[in-house]
């Protein structure tokens, strides 16, 4: 029993340094945000808009993603995208087309998740060609929803000629079906069209830019950006 109680302990003690790490990053973002780093307003945004050292509150993420996004930080016209895009709801009216227009920025600028989100709005829209090239960008940079997207664009001949040899083989790298599915699309290829797409994908590599992998490394990439700050200044 008393092993449990120190281990609980021990615990407790680990999970508060996190804590405490947390508002102390939260604290500093806000003083370089206030100066108007615009990468500093998006992390100040995302961590208002997920609870990471300080409360949650969309409302005041809101505010620092349209202060980060008109300092022309792309991921913070992205987040601005999203909440114009639904996530928004009741904060902000949900418009199409401020949607599309930040989201647009993020994804001129290399965003994956953007790329992809934008290709969906086009879609919507009928604009097949359109939405083809953006699912192509993001799939270029290993993103599974838009390998996927590609696929089922290939299999309908949306934006493009029908072409099942890359559907398969974009359905294969998406990695988001069982084995089973893929084994029923290649049964559908010719042995000159199975070959042709195992190619692709044995050649295949993500090439994800370097604003897509910041995005991704979440916290991490505050934490560093608060570094790169410091060192400026000293």
């Amino acid at each position: 029993m008393k092993f449990v109680a120190l281990a609980f302990s021990c615990l407790l003690l680990l999970a508060m340094p996190a804590s405490a790490n947390d508002t102390r990053t939260f604290d500093a973002m806000v003083l370089l945000a206030k100066r108007g780093d615009a990468e500093a307003q998006y992390h100040v945004g995302m961590m208002h808009n997920n609870g990471i050292g300080t409360q949650q509150d969309r409302s005041q993420a809101f505010e620092w993603f349209q202060k980060s996004a008109a300092g022309n930080d792309p991921l913070g016209a992205y987040k601005l995208g999203c909440y114009y895009d639904g996530q928004g709801a009741g904060i902000v009216a949900t418009d199409a087309d401020q949607a599309l227009k930040y989201k647009l920025v993020s994804a001129r600028a290399g965003y994956a998740r953007a790329q992809h989100d934008v290709a969906l709005m086009y879609d919507r829209q009928g604009n097949s060609e359109e939405a083809l090239k953006w699912w192509k960008t993001a799939a270029d940079q290993g993103l599974p929803e838009a390998l996927f997207s590609l696929s089922r664009a290939y299999s309908a001949g949306k934006g493009t000629p029908r072409d099942l040899s890359l559907s398969y083989a974009y359905f294969k790298l998406s990695k988001v079906a069982p084995a089973r599915n893929v084994k029923e699309m290649a049964s559908m290829l010719s042995k000159p069209e199975l070959e042709k797409a195992e190619k692709l994908v044995a050649e295949w590599k993500p090439q994800p830019t370097a604003l897509t992998l910041k995005a991704f490394s979440g916290f991490r990439a505050a934490e560093e950006h608060l570094k790169v700050a410091k060192n400026q200044v000293f």
